[in-house]
């Protein structure tokens, strides 16, 4: 969408026309529900997506000596804001839906009826969503929505940001009798004070720190909420979300020493939300689009 904020990607969907006698199979309530499965997970794979192109930006300034060490904060936020998306979709992709296939496909080589059939099909869906976290836990759903938010915000306005800078006009006319390792010289030059100019502005450096204390105190409280909801009422996929996103222990030993000295709370880092110009877009703070507790009979297709 022209906007760039995600919401048209939020809204797509595809529709799958039946007939007699797949229509059995394949109701409404039943395609519905793969609809929401699906979209999440495409959503999941925009914001990698936008990610991996702030990772291309970045490889811009890898020859930079002069500025290298000074986008380090960003690298590091990017890079851990990647390795979220991507253990999340792999979590999704291969922990639960490629098994509960499985398990589906063979639960049908035993049905003897179309009501087995029927069963087992929403057995299947059912378990999907509740796994993925689509349905029946929706404070971890916002949590999720909150970090992918978070995510997608922080890959658009550096993208935004690098557009305008890692392509600097090319070299003048006479650029054409001059040696290549000169030319290429002095682009690099140009980009070089291009990036130092950004550098010297006190709001970059600032935004960076900012999404930094944003990101871990949103993926700290869903890694809390997860552990929560696991002592409550114990289902071993949300053990295995929880390893999957925190398998070395990194944001666990954050959490044992938040309370020192100097640290700063997370109800006082949720609260810092960036300014107008790069908070997150619609969506990231409630329930977000795909969540749903109600009767899949009353949405339309």
């Amino acid at each position: 969408n022209a906007a760039g904020d995600g919401s048209g990607i939020r809204c797509f969907t595809l529709k799958y026309r039946t007939s007699w006698p797949l229509s059995i199979v394949f109701s409404r309530s039943m395609l519905l529900k793969y609809q929401v499965i699906f979209r999440h997970l495409l959503y999941c794979r925009y914001v990698e997506r936008k990610l991996v192109e702030v990772w291309v930006d970045h490889q811009y300034t890898k020859e930079l000596d002069q500025v290298r060490t000074s986008f380090s904060p960003s690298y590091s936020l990017r890079q851990r804001m990647l390795a979220f998306c991507r253990d999340y979709i792999y979590y999704v992709t291969i922990e639960v839906l490629e098994p509960q296939s499985h398990a589906f496909l063979a639960s049908l080589a035993q049905a003897d009826s179309i009501d087995e059939v029927l069963r087992s099909h929403e057995r299947f869906l059912d378990t999907c969503l509740r796994e993925v976290l689509l349905t029946e836990r929706d404070t971890l759903y916002r949590h999720l929505s909150k970090v992918l938010t978070t995510c997608l915000t922080f890959a658009r306005n550096l993208h935004r940001c690098a557009h305008d800078l890692h392509d600097p006009q090319e070299p003048g006319g006479d650029a054409h009798a001059r040696d290549f390792a000169e030319t290429r010289m002095e682009r690099a030059q140009q980009k070089s004070t291009a990036y130092l100019s950004l550098l010297s502005q006190k709001h970059y450096s600032k935004t960076i720190a900012k999404f930094k204390v944003i990101f871990e105190s949103q993926l700290q409280g869903f890694l809390r909420q997860i552990q929560q909801e696991s002592s409550t009422r114990y289902e071993h996929f949300l053990s295995n979300l929880a390893t999957r996103l925190d398998y070395n222990e990194y944001y666990s030993s954050m959490v044992a020493s938040e309370a020192a000295p100097g640290t700063l709370p997370p109800s006082a880092a949720a609260s810092q939300q960036p300014s107008r110009a790069s908070s997150p877009g619609r969506g990231g703070g409630g329930g977000g689009p795909f969540f749903f507790s109600q009767s899949f009979d009353t949405w339309p297709l």
